[in-house]
């Protein structure tokens, strides 16, 4: 009896520590809250009174800003271009702490109207969405033509923590959180960090890479790493308690235990017949519940793309959802994945079935992922203003007046909170 209470004490300890890792921040407003970014601004709109509660600016980055906020319970976190990062008090947008890498985006020097010299930003700093866990901010940059670096940052104060530097520029993502590790997809590396920022081995050879980039967007359940490469293979990697690989083979002298030659380090790879090619939209976006990894993959060179529900215990493909055109932009929002091309919106249920689909009225185009209200609403940004789509009418409206630029690289992004 006793050694029954022990293991169930364990259980719920193990299952414990995977849901602090994964679920998501519980934060408490008055009002249905939309809160979105784009153009070096974050606005805060009160749904419930239709008003705009407030609006933060960073000036610098007003010609565009390619990145995503994270939050805690009462913090938004949020990256501009420029290499600013800012904590943010999400119920009054009061600036907490700003803090400047120390190599800030590279600026050109050009002529202005009057003959003057002006300063153009050139390429970007930060282009990815931060990590937060605990008391500290984790954060990649692609350098803005200087070195990119992964960023420690002490969320009490902003202050810098830790700076170690990165292999490649191509970090578009957000660090993921594994076995107490964070992890970073940088290129055709895989790079593991301990929560003070310190890189750390797998356990394997040194200096092990991919064959391809791995440009998508990251998955943990705690104990076991879901991700992509651009060729179509995703694999999922099941780590120890000490955050190392649990293959049969454990020589970190021998060159062959590798990512591409150790197959005994994965639970299992998967890559689509019908759509074996990753999905190049710039969101690079993938979903994790229950026991699905939710992807997005095209056929071969086609615009042909398609939403593939893996099953995280085997591999196997549970359900597909394909569309004879490019999905621009999904996400899962509740208990439904919502998305659109540019032709229609759709409506799926977490095991891929097809619940509703909108017709996009040009007036109406949607900048933004979409979300579903606490109403069965959906809300979305477009240039003119929070728009809402009524499910039974399936006509949209207007719901807050506010302009909104269109960018050629569209990856404004927005989250509900309900009351």
């Amino acid at each position: 009896m006793k050694k029954l209470l022990l293991s169930l004490a364990s259980l719920f300890t193990f299952f414990g520590c995977q849901n602090k890792q994964t679920a998501e921040p519980t934060v408490k407003v008055a009002q249905q809250t939309l809160i979105f970014s784009s153009n070096g601004k974050v606005i805060n709109f009160d749904l419930d009174n239709k008003k705009v509660a407030w609006e933060y600016t960073s000036a610098v980055d007003e010609a565009g800003n390619r990145n995503k906020f994270t939050f805690d319970e009462t913090t938004l976190y949020m990256p501009f271009e420029s290499g600013k990062l800012v904590a943010l008090d999400l119920l009054t947008g009061k600036e907490k702490w700003s803090y400047t890498a120390g190599q800030s985006g590279m600026m050109d020097m050009a002529v202005g109207d009057d003959g003057s010299y002006t300063e153009e930003r050139g390429e970007p700093y930060f282009m990815g969405q931060p990590l937060q866990y605990k008391d500290k901010v984790y954060m990649v940059s692609i350098g803005g033509g200087n070195d990119p670096y992964f960023y420690v940052i002490n969320k009490g104060d902003g202050t810098e923590f830790k700076i170690e530097g990165i292999e490649t520029k191509y970090n578009l993502s957000q660090p993921v959180l594994c076995q107490e590790m964070v992890f970073v997809n940088s290129g055709i590396y895989l790079n593991k960090y301990s929560l003070l920022g310190t890189g750390t081995s797998y356990g394997m050879y040194d200096g092990i890479t991919f064959d391809s980039p791995l440009y998508v967007q990251m998955q943990s359940d705690g104990e076991t790493l879901y991700f992509g490469e651009e060729r179509g293979m995703f694999y999922a990697i099941p780590f120890n308690e000490d955050a190392n690989v649990k293959g049969d083979n454990d020589d970190i002298m021998d060159p062959k235990n590798n990512f591409k030659d150790n197959l005994s380090i994965y639970k299992w790879r998967y890559q689509s017949k019908e759509y074996p090619k990753l999905a190049t939209n710039s969101d690079r976006n993938t979903a994790l519940y229950n026991n699905t990894f939710v992807v997005q993959v095209r056929k071969g060179d086609s615009d042909e793309q398609a939403l593939i529900g893996v099953n995280t215990k085997d591999g196997s493909e549970q359900w597909k959802y394909g569309l004879g055109e490019e999905i621009v932009n999904w996400h899962k929002s509740g208990e439904r994945l919502i998305g659109y091309t540019t032709k229609q919106i759709f409506v799926l249920d977490l095991k891929g079935k097809e619940l509703e689909t909108y017709a996009i009225n040009e007036g109406f185009k949607p900048l933004t992922n979409i979300e579903e209200t606490k109403d069965g609403q959906l809300v979305f940004l477009t240039t003119q203003g929070v728009a809402t789509l009524d499910k039974t009418s399936k006509q949209a409206k207007i719901l807050i007046a506010y302009k909104v630029k269109e960018e050629y690289h569209n990856t404004a992004y927005l989250k509900y909170f309900k009351n």
